[in-house]
């Protein structure tokens, strides 16, 4: 991609607003965009960990939001990572190009890909958004993304834990079922039968999200044994990213005070964790 110069800090979701482009794709930037915006950059800046030239890296970044807020921000190197290639090729590069940002993006595997040997240990901050409980082995995932990020970096990762009411992603069967919180917390078998009547592009995802259930408890130990200190956590029990989601006032509630009680990082519709790679 050709070099251009970062823009001034103006709102890129307004940009890409008045594009000529599928509304899905303006949704998904305004939502990842602006929850970059007013929440996961400034936690960083609040923690005092992110400098004004770092370089990001954003695990399975879609249409490129997140990973375009930090150019914006001024990132020396901005990557965007996904395992939908054509999705990068076809919206998040493009796009990226139009508004003027020096983003790289690459069709890649955090679990089995080969990772190049100019992303080792080369980034300050690394963010996986939403994407963590998807992953069929986390574990293995945090392993190599250690790999990635630079001695005494940052990782930040944000999920629905797995026990939350729609922890199991049930809303994409387009069922009323679906729309029933905790419904995937039934049986096995009941279970099964709701999703064999949902949207036949979403049964197979749904199903794998209930074999990995995905907790908080599960993600900070496996990030702790992977060299990673924890920083912050946070939980939520109506997450920041509705407002951008759903483009309408909806107020965040945050449960972090009591996240002592394993019952609240079970049940917050959001865990949210800031590690620091040892040196």
């Amino acid at each position: 991609m050709a070099t251009v110069s970062t823009p001034a800090l103006t709102d890129l979701a307004q940009q890409v607003e008045s594009m000529d482009l599928h509304a899905r794709t303006k949704r998904n930037f305004r939502m990842q965009y602006r929850l970059a915006t007013h929440t996961l950059i400034p936690w960083l800046d609040a923690l005092n960990i992110l400098r004004g030239h770092a370089a990001v890296c954003e695990i399975g970044c879609g249409e490129g939001g997140v990973v375009s807020a930090f150019a914006q921000r001024g990132a020396s190197f901005a990557l965007g990572t996904d395992i939908m290639g054509a999705l990068l090729d076809q919206i998040s590069s493009p796009l990226a190009e139009k508004l003027g940002l020096r983003v790289t993006f690459a069709h890649h595997d955090v679990i089995g890909a080969f990772i190049p040997d100019v992303w080792l240990h080369r980034f300050d901050v690394v963010v996986l958004r939403d994407v963590i409980e998807h992953l069929d082995n986390p574990e293995q995932a945090l392993r190599n993304i250690h790999r990635l990020v630079a001695p005494g970096g940052t990782l930040l990762i944000t999920f629905p834990p797995y026990t939350s009411p729609f922890g199991g992603h049930q809303q994409l069967l387009g069922t009323f079922a679906g729309s029933i919180p905790f419904v995937h917390l039934l049986p096995t078998a009941i279970f099964n039968a709701i999703v064999e009547r949902g949207d036949p592009m979403n049964r197979d995802e749904v199903k794998r999200l209930h074999s990995i259930r995905c907790s908080a408890d599960r993600i900070m130990q496996a990030a702790k044994n992977e060299g990673f200190n924890i920083i912050d956590e946070k939980y939520y029990g109506l997450r920041p990213v509705f407002r951008w989601k759903y483009n309408k006032h909806i107020p965040v509630f945050e449960l972090s005070r009591l996240k002592k009680f394993s019952f609240v990082r079970d049940l917050a519709m959001e865990a949210a964790f800031v590690f620091k790679a040892g040196t």
